[in-house]
């Protein structure tokens, strides 16, 4: 068996954006890998979004740099050296995790003692190993369909027959069960109290009333903005480039307001959100979770933006006015089955329900003293005297 512990997995090539494709994979000389080229083309073809692309080319990535470590080419690589590969993801540490000033972040996996959340593990999540998976067979069916290499070495699932449910396929991880990320109503007073800024308010007002997803946030103008309706346009999640127009709650549009009057210049065609310091410049990923991140330090908390939207959508499951249906048009979700992850009790409701249950007195027992007449039993039950 290979020795995984000590195995060495070089830093070689990188993805790096690319006009036509948004993502290729390039090595060291500047070459670029071909396999991965004409994959991604075949999912610019197929209308893949290019954050899709980015995240299948890092996949590929982390999958090309094993194989080299290892010795052997993708298209030599056997079922073998894909278990191994799973064993070595479940080993090593996730380079995502080391960022900078993480040295005084709580350690990796630890809880929370006031969320209750659980920070990030300091390896791969068993999510991140089986999109791996999933992205590699992808990759290796398409490569053998057009006749460009091998049969995939991924195992798959074993087909659903005569009523027995697939089995999980070979080295794909078992998911645990989360408890739900929804931010208690006492927490958001806090973290709203927290925020030093009219911008940052009106943040996370916005993704508290409307659910939108990070991405989808960022993706907003002032143009796309209607008080009078009460909603603003976002682009969705895969909506490349398309927009549409979501319901927010009318303080939302207040603290927009407060923003756009305090804060820097906004082009009307321009993105929203912008930095505070100059230079201004539209507000990134990271611009925004360092929003977060300040708050965060501030309260000892460890909350993320798509905490917000576990809130917003715990808050509408839990209004009795609202429908299946009507909560799964407002969180954009294809299927109503997505909604159970979201459905769940909070652990403070939890708690709150179990101290209702035992502040209830107890039943009463039966009274042991109750006796039943001779004469009415002999009836009921003839002979059971004799």
């Amino acid at each position: 068996m290979r020795d995984i512990a000590g195995l060495v997995v070089p830093p070689m090539m990188r993805v790096v954006p690319e006009p036509t494709l948004c993502w290729v994979i390039r090595d060291d000389g500047g070459r670029v890998c071909e396999p991965v080229r004409e994959f991604m083309a075949e999912l610019t073809a197929s209308g893949t979004s290019p954050a899709t692309r980015r995240s299948y080319c890092h996949d590929l990535l982390r999958w090309l740099r094993f194989c080299a470590a290892i010795g052997t080419t993708w298209d030599q690589a056997g079922t073998e050296d894909v278990r191994d590969f799973v064993r070595w993801l479940r080993a090593a540490p996730n380079p995502q995790r080391a960022r900078a000033g993480s040295g005084s972040r709580p350690p990796a996996g630890s809880v929370n003692a006031v969320t209750g959340k659980s920070y990030l593990r300091a390896g791969y999540a068993p999510r991140t190993i089986n999109h791996a998976l999933s992205v590699l067979s992808a990759f290796y069916a398409f490569m053998y369909e057009s006749g460009r290499g091998p049969w995939s070495p991924v195992p798959a699932a074993r087909p659903q027959r005569d009523r027995v449910p697939a089995r999980r396929a070979r080295y794909r991880q078992k998911v645990p069960a989360f408890q739900p990320r929804a931010v208690s109503e006492e927490g958001l007073l806090d973290l709203f109290a927290g925020l030093r800024n009219d911008r940052d308010r009106a943040l996370v007002a916005v993704t508290l009333s409307s659910g939108v997803r990070a991405g989808e946030l960022l993706s907003m103008t002032a143009k796309g903005i209607d008080a009078g309706q009460g909603v603003v346009a976002i682009e969705p999640k895969g909506g490349l480039g398309s927009r549409i127009w979501v319901p927010a709650a009318p303080e939302s549009f207040v603290w927009i307001a407060r923003y756009l009057a305090e804060g820097p210049s906004v082009d009307v065609e321009g993105p929203l959100w912008l930095t505070l310091r100059p230079p201004h410049r539209p507000m990134d990923y990271f611009a925004l979770r360092q929003v977060l991140e300040r708050v965060n330090g501030r309260l000892g908390t460890n909350y993320t933006w798509h905490d917000f939207r576990h809130t917003f959508s715990h808050r509408i499951l839990a209004d009795d006015r609202m429908t299946l249906t009507d909560a799964q048009a407002l969180m954009r979700h294809r299927n109503l089955d997505t909604l159970n992850a979201y459905a769940a009790a909070r652990l403070d409701e939890l708690v709150a329900a179990l101290h209702r249950h035992l502040a209830t007195p107890a039943p009463y027992p039966p009274s042991s003293s109750i006796r039943y007449d001779a004469g009415d039993l002999a009836v009921l039950f003839p002979g059971l005297g004799s």
